[in-house]
């Protein structure tokens, strides 16, 4: 089978029911009628299932369905499912090999949201991921983590958000995948505290020329923290937190500003969600404050992720680092 086969098959848009050939590109479906193009980009479909060998597409303003596929059903669902599991790791900024892939149950909570079903399951150096056969797929960094939990043959991992994510039915695999969860978990939790403290007695040193930038916030009465997007790199970000507004800092090779926001949770909360959002994001800054109206990998990857989203619903600008900075951001703490 090619990279992108084409399958023949029928498509159903509202009553009309057309002749066509669907190709699974790595970021989209596209749909081919003797009439006309169509494509539903994987960042609005919101769910996609079988049902009595039609395949349903939802998205949020339009439902499709494709049918005649034959013997080829499955292969195509599973195809799809494959190359929409590629876009989502992408969306979700993992870039590593997987550990272990394979199938089973998931419960997921988190806040006031709760998530069940059957997805792909993939254990990273890094974390643990489901991909479900919708939008809700979730990245759990163990760096967050508690110890896991086995509980017969269903497998826990909690977050210190008190997020959640249960795993089940993996059959012969479960007590390895669970021993693999429990090493790497350990290796990394050691790993991100050791360079935690690293960052924290060298931050003078390694803050440069932003060290004036923390010093002001220090002086306009700031709570401080810093932390790091990722254990294997350097580069870092602080931020000043004070009576629910929050100046973030970037500490990186590119030129980057400084960023606002303003919140009614408590200051401890933000700080947590914004280490999460950070880590979360890694060093795609775009993510957390641009306009992604044209960036659909983008779409998916706030989509995925809570703490991104928090950030991104809390940001009333940001301050240029120029002459009229430390000006812009006493004003903005007043």
């Amino acid at each position: 089978m090619s990279e992108n086969p084409s399958f023949s098959c029928q498509w159903h848009n509202g009553s009309a029911i057309t002749d066509a050939t669907c190709c699974i590109l790595q970021d989209r479906l596209d749909i081919h009628t003797s009439q006309e193009q169509f494509c539903v980009d994987f960042s609005v479909i919101q769910n996609f299932k079988l049902l009595n060998y039609q395949l349903m597409i939802e998205t949020p303003t339009f439902t499709i369905g494709l049918s005649g596929l034959g013997h080829q059903t499955e292969s195509f669902f599973e195809k799809l499912w494959q190359v929409y599991n590629r876009r989502c790791e992408e969306a979700l900024f993992i870039d590593s090999s997987a550990m272990y892939v394979g199938e089973g149950d998931f419960l997921f909570s988190e806040q006031d949201f709760t998530q069940q079903g059957l997805a792909k399951i993939a254990l990273y150096p890094q974390c643990l991921a489901i991909y479900p056969q919708n939008s809700h797929a979730r990245r759990f960094p163990f760096c967050f983590s508690a110890d896991p939990v086995l509980d017969g043959y269903r497998i826990q991992l909690t977050l210190d958000t008190a997020d959640s994510l249960q795993i089940s039915r993996l059959g012969r695999n479960t007590l390895d995948i669970f021993d693999k969860i429990c090493r790497q978990r350990s290796h990394i939790i050691q790993q991100w505290q050791e360079k935690h403290l690293e960052l924290e007695e060298q931050l003078i040193s390694r803050l440069g020329e932003k060290a004036s930038n923390y010093q002001q916030m220090q002086q306009l009465g700031c709570q401080m923290t810093c932390g790091l997007y990722t254990a294997d790199n350097e580069c870092f970000w602080f931020a000043g937190l004070h009576n629910g507004k929050a100046a973030v800092e970037l500490v990186t090779s590119e030129q980057t500003a400084t960023y606002l926001y303003q919140y009614d949770s408590t200051d401890t909360f933000f700080a947590n969600t914004l280490r999460h959002a950070m880590e979360s994001a890694a060093l795609h800054r775009e993510v957390i404050f641009t306009d992604l109206s044209d960036k659909p990998l983008y779409q998916m990857t706030v989509q995925r992720s809570r703490f991104i989203q928090f950030l991104r619903d809390h940001n009333t600008g940001r301050i240029i680092h120029n002459s009229g900075w430390s000006t812009a951001l006493s004003s903005f703490f007043q």
